[in-house]
């Protein structure tokens, strides 16, 4: 199945760098917040108080992706990320979109799909179609005729482990975070 027969996507927009915030408002979403290769990045948060379009707001669980890079390398090139629990509410930026999903789709889905946007083959795939000389592109087409691999028995126990991995990575990240403090 394409990846366009479960998604549509919702592009972000500019915004106004004069009201950018260390606290208040959505956290911006943009290239900086994807890490290399896919997954959210974290470090420093910028805040958008201004006023935004409510499609182009996320939630914890929303994912969304990059079809820019400004490199060559094409690291960030169709990169992931899946909008963390700590993270109430997040702003997409022009130079991401937010993934959504079909009425139908179900958390598995969701799952299985962000995953899938993961693997090397994704990324290769996203490297292979990327246009541009200094600023990487991916067209909304390429991005949506990615080809989902079909779920077997040990890809979603695949899936199952990633997470579990995921939510240990989060738990080690947040007590760091307080032994920090």
């Amino acid at each position: 199945m394409k990846l366009g027969d479960i998604v549509s996507l919702v592009r972000g927009n500019t915004y106004k760098s004069s009201l950018l915030s260390e606290t208040d408002g959505p956290v911006l979403l943009g290239l900086g917040s994807i890490d290399r290769n896919g997954g959210f990045k974290y470090g420093t948060k910028k805040h958008y108080p201004g006023q935004s379009d409510l499609r182009i707001l996320l939630h914890p669980g929303d994912l969304y992706v990059s079809l820019k890079d400004l490199t060559q390398a094409c690291d960030l090139l169709g990169a992931i990320a899946r909008v963390p629990n700590d993270i109430p509410e997040g702003r997409l930026t022009q130079d991401t979109v937010k993934l959504e999903f079909s009425p139908q789709a179900t958390e598995l889905d969701r799952r299985y799909t962000y995953w899938s946007l993961r693997t090397p083959q994704y990324r290769a795939y996203c490297k292979a179609r990327g246009t541009g000389t200094t600023n990487m592109s991916l067209s909304r087409t390429d991005f949506l005729n990615w080809r989902i691999p079909s779920p077997t028995a040990f890809r979603t126990r695949l899936v199952a482990l990633f997470e579990l991995i995921d939510a240990k990575l989060t738990w080690n990240r947040r007590t760091n975070d307080y032994l920090a403090a």
